[in-house]
């Protein structure tokens, strides 16, 4: 079993870390499941208390991806490319913390659905 939803992703990019010199550490990435879903992953990393490490995800519908990608010209196994490039704002903060990747990955999920992407928000919170 991956310890987080990051792990088992393929064509995986990543748009955002918060500084990693912090005991609690939060990674964003987006790439595909197994399912070939696109996913969108809040990774939490708990170096004091391993036990407390987690993960948060968006799951997009298939169909609603491949017409995001329809509808910006980019191939579907482009889009985790084109969504971390999209959220090169997020790249330039200095020391970021925790609450600024959930609030890069609060506007991600924002987009989607203003996009009309539906998605399942799936919270891997217990101990793995």
């Amino acid at each position: 079993m991956e310890r987080h939803v990051c792990d088992g992703l393929r064509l995986c990019r990543d748009i955002m870390s918060s500084d990693e010199d912090q005991p609690v550490v939060m990674d964003l990435t987006v790439g595909f499941n197994s399912r070939g879903l696109l996913v969108v992953a809040a990774d939490l990393y708990d170096y004091e208390n391993p036990a407390r490490d987690c993960s948060t995800a968006a799951v997009v519908d298939r169909e609603d991806a491949e017409g995001l990608a329809r509808r910006y010209g980019v191939a579907y196994d482009s889009l985790p490319d084109f969504i971390a490039e999209n959220m090169d704002e997020w790249r330039v903060a200095v020391n970021p913390g925790v609450g600024d990747v959930r609030d890069c990955f609060k506007e991600i999920t924002d987009r989607l659905l203003d996009e009309g992407c539906r998605f399942r928000m799936i919270d891997c919170s217990r101990p793995v």
